[in-house]
């Protein structure tokens, strides 16, 4: 019995469990703020890239193949 006390006493890996819980929650707070200050901006990127596929994807031949994103903002990603 003072052995098994003894072992939990001196045992360190639930320490070593809460720092990595803690480095993980400071990593995932940090993502969230850096998502939501580049959120729109990253936002109008993607859907201009997701334009400018489906235009290549409907072009008939790769003459009429021009880079081209959305005009209006309303109609970007519309099928998301």
């Amino acid at each position: 019995m003072i052995g098994t006390l003894q072992r939990f006493w001196n045992d360190e890996s639930g320490p070593e469990l809460v720092e990595w819980a803690v480095v993980t929650i400071i990593l995932l707070v940090a993502a969230v703020v850096l998502y939501v200050a580049v959120g729109k901006v990253l936002g109008s990127v993607v859907c201009g890239i997701w334009c400018w596929l489906n235009h290549i994807k409907s072009a008939s031949s790769a003459e009429g193949l021009q880079r081209e994103v959305c005009d209006n903002q309303e109609n970007k990603c519309q099928n998301n």
